[in-house]
């Protein structure tokens, strides 16, 4: 009798990038900044902290799974990848027992950093007041990070001012790849990136700007194009890509547009909306 697989879900929570993208046109995809989650039976695991982890937290009070073991993974501390902690922090309960994972920055290490952002009088409440039964990990690119006998963390440099990492989950279904704000070389992909992301089930990729924006204005912001996303998903040999941390001036059309030259590239290829679910 074949033994049935516990079942890994992944959920996307918010999919923008620099900044939250409220109004008409972005209704399909969505405005909220970055947050993905995957989950596997006890185990949560959350990647990033934007503005859309609030989503989470409304979706943890009536989801079947009551009081996960939580780990969230912050691949850095700029605005739009922190936005959501402080009201994630205040959440009934998601406080209570939560690892967080990020890396030191000039001496200072995680905890520090986030309680700058929950300091008076950016904040109302410290960080302390609700950090009692929260545990800080300091993590660098290329650390493993051991999570139980079927799941396991691994981690890569990104190239973005002031650095950034990216995260992969393997699981006993398949693996995630997290990769964002990264930017590639003009010479070519990351190598190492490409190696990072190979063979996986589901890469998450940075796709904020056009190949001309990559090239021109925006070149040197840390991000990557849809196209280099694309190519390197075909590079990796990955079964999906979703393209995500979507800038936030394009518009729900925009991104449909995106997604069907990034398909010409890599036929794999989907686009990362607050509506996607997906199984490993």
């Amino acid at each position: 009798m074949a033994l049935s697989r516990v079942r890994t879900e992944v959920r996307f929570w918010g999919v923008r990038g620099s900044m939250p993208a409220p109004g008409p046109h972005t209704v399909r995809v969505g405005g909220n900044t970055t947050c993905v989650s995957l989950q596997m039976d006890q185990e949560l695991l959350v990647f990033d902290a934007g503005t859309g982890i609030c989503r989470l937290d409304t979706f943890m009070q009536t989801a079947p799974v009551k009081d996960p073991n939580r780990r969230l993974f912050l691949s850095h501390y700029h605005w739009d990848h922190i936005w959501g902690l402080p009201f994630h922090c205040l959440a009934p309960g998601q406080a209570n027992g939560l690892e967080v994972f990020g890396e030191a920055k000039d001496g200072l290490s995680v905890d520090q950093i986030l309680a700058k952002q929950m300091a008076a009088p950016i904040f109302p409440v410290p960080l302390e007041t609700v950090s009692r039964d929260m545990h800080f990990n300091t993590v660098r690119g290329g650390d493993p990070i051991p999570v139980n006998a079927d799941l396991a963390v691994t981690t890569c440099t990104m190239r973005h001012p002031q650095g950034a990492i990216g995260y992969r989950v393997q699981t006993p279904g398949g693996s995630l790849c997290v990769i964002t704000d990264h930017e590639h070389p003009d010479e070519g992909l990351s190598e190492d990136v490409v190696a990072f992301a190979r063979g996986a089930t589901v890469v998450v990729h940075d796709a904020q700007y056009s190949p001309e924006e990559k090239k021109g204005p925006k070149k040197g912001w840390g991000h990557s194009s849809w196209e280099e996303a694309a190519r390197l998903a075909k590079a990796a040999g990955v079964e999906r890509l979703f393209l995500s941390h979507h800038d936030p001036a394009r518009t729900d059309d925009e991104l449909q547009d995106v997604l069907q030259r990034a398909r010409e590239v890599f036929p794999g290829t989907e686009l990362a909306t607050e509506s996607t679910v997906l199984e490993l």
